[in-house]
């Protein structure tokens, strides 16, 4: 199913579900990232390795996005960054969109090259309790930072949906009260099993996570070799049984609603 401009309204759509080095740079899932759209402004999400080909392949021109934001500075999550700025600018014809970014993203040894940044109207540097209005009905706001190496940041959207994308982490309890609220959360689940030497969400993390917090709609998302070999939408159904809350395992290319925050069965 290829998507237009009308199909695409306040839809996400799941362009790579792969985490960690292995699944990402392995070609085992895609890696594009998240491409939201809330009343007919779009938001690309850390669009990772092959985000700007996945993206026209679902039907998404790149020169609809309005924004790009990146979570944090992991190849994994900005290696298209350049080709997505470049072409919603149509190489520079468009002075038009808004990158928002940790600072480590530019700065020092930057994955945003100067060349497309000089092609965008605005650059915002991502810090803890920044809110960003787009308009008088939606805005985006990073609550926490992050625990994971580099200066990383998980975003809510507030809509008529409060949409949350927790980023890549270490669990810690400043999570649930951040995210509290969140109808829709999408979460960074890398791991089936915690492991303290790696700054991912595991399984058990998830559990805790979504209990607290009680979404409308939990997705899992971002899976490593570990949640893979589990298969993560056995996972997504042990986590709702135990949990009571409807959570979903992602894969390549999953759309949802957020009007009914039900998945599009594609053609």
């Amino acid at each position: 199913m290829k998507l237009t401009r009308e199909t695409l309204r306040n839809k996400l759509v799941f362009l790579g579900t792969a985490g960690a080095r292995y699944v990402a740079f392995g070609f085992e899932r895609q890696a594009g990232g998240l491409y939201f759209n809330f009343e007919g402004i779009n938001f690309h999400v850390d669009p990772g390795p092959g985000a700007f080909v996945h993206s026209h392949r679902k039907g998404i021109e790149p020169f609809w996005t309005d924004f790009v934001i990146l979570s944090h500075r992991h190849l994994d999550h900005c290696a298209d960054v350049n080709h997505i700025l470049e072409a919603m600018t149509l190489g520079g014809k468009n002075k038009r969109g808004t990158l928002l970014c940790p600072s480590d993203a530019i700065e020092d040894d930057p994955v945003v090259l100067n060349y497309t940044r000089k092609n965008i109207k605005e650059t915002v540097i991502i810090s803890e309790g920044l809110r960003y209005s787009v308009n008088n009905n939606l805005s985006i706001f990073f609550p926490k930072k992050h625990i994971h190496g580099v200066e990383t940041y998980g975003i809510t959207f507030e809509w008529k949906l409060k949409t949350s994308y927790m980023a890549d982490t270490s669990y810690f309890d400043g999570l649930l009260e951040a995210y509290a609220g969140s109808e829709l959360l999408i979460l960074n689940v890398t791991l089936l099993l915690p492991n303290p030497a790696i700054d991912h969400l595991s399984v058990p993390d998830a559990v805790k996570i979504i209990s607290h917090i009680k979404p409308k709609l939990a997705v899992m998302t971002h899976f490593g070799r570990t949640m893979l070999k589990a298969k993560p939408w056995e996972v997504a159904r042990e986590i709702t049984e135990k949990t009571g809350i409807k959570t979903l395992a992602a894969y390549d290319n999953m759309i949802i609603d957020l009007d009914n925050l039900s998945v599009v069965r594609q053609r």
